[in-house]
């Protein structure tokens, strides 16, 4: 598979200009991943599969699911289909609190500099328990999520929102054989019940790893398609999800 490489001066100036273009046209707004005080969808323990409801903003519903250590999420509207694999499903609506809680991670320092690169990513199977399928998408390695959610919306009011940015942790291999934990921003887009990952962003690796995934997703996620089988690492580092 070819590298494709987008010019780093002039990809750097636009995204330079758009955080001050976008600061007045776009705004954030936070929820929580507090998974253990989320509604149970479904849980089947003996496999390790888990499925909660949390509250997003404006109304959405954020579905996070546990299966083979790691966490799916997705995104939907009461109402809207949820799509599995390119399957529209229904979904039930009914909760209970689950009773357990879930670990998160906490937000941590970012770290160094400013190279922005892109590399198609092949599509990574995941094992997934017979009989059940994880809900929205995940990280290949190994996982957890942070404890927020950060929502991206127009700055006219009552605009409803069109991407969100989560801070996955994950294991990587170093170069001594053993594993350390890594911090990636997961930005993603949703309609109609669909959603996916538009890019990814090493948080550790990029000094401006916030500002950068913000400015990916008021770039990219406003309008146009999911990625084809390839999800945009942007910066430095992320060398986990270069394929």
């Amino acid at each position: 598979m070819k590298t494709r490489y987008i010019g780093i001066g002039s990809i750097t100036g636009a995204l330079l200009w758009a955080s001050v273009a976008n600061a007045a046209s776009y705004i954030s707004s936070y929820s929580d991943l507090d998974l253990g005080k989320c509604a149970l969808v479904e849980e089947e323990s003996e496999i390790g599969f888990v499925q909660v409801k949390c509250s997003g903003q404006h109304d959405y519903d954020v579905y996070a699911t546990e299966g083979d250590l790691r966490l799916y999420l997705a995104y939907r509207k009461p109402g809207e289909p949820l799509i599995i694999e390119e399957e529209s499903v229904e979904v039930e609506e009914t909760a209970v609190p689950v009773s357990g809680e879930l670990e998160t991670v906490s937000d941590d320092t970012e770290k160094a500099v400013d190279l922005v690169e892109v590399e198609p990513q092949e599509p990574v199977d995941v094992f997934v328990p017979v009989g059940v399928r994880p809900i929205g998408q995940t990280i290949p390695p190994f996982n957890n999520l942070g404890p927020k959610l950060e929502w991206r919306a127009s700055a006219t009011a009552g605009a409803e929102p069109f991407a969100t940015i989560v801070r996955y942790t994950y294991q990587q291999m170093t170069d001594d054989g053993s594993y350390s934990n890594g911090q990636v921003l997961v930005v993603s887009r949703f309609r109609n019940g669909d959603s996916c990952h538009v890019a990814y962003v090493d948080a550790l690796a990029n000094a401006n790893a916030n500002e950068m995934a913000r400015e990916v997703a008021d770039k990219y996620a406003t309008g146009g398609s999911c990625p084809d089988g390839a999800v945009p690492v942007i910066g430095r580092g992320g060398d986990e999800f270069r394929f």
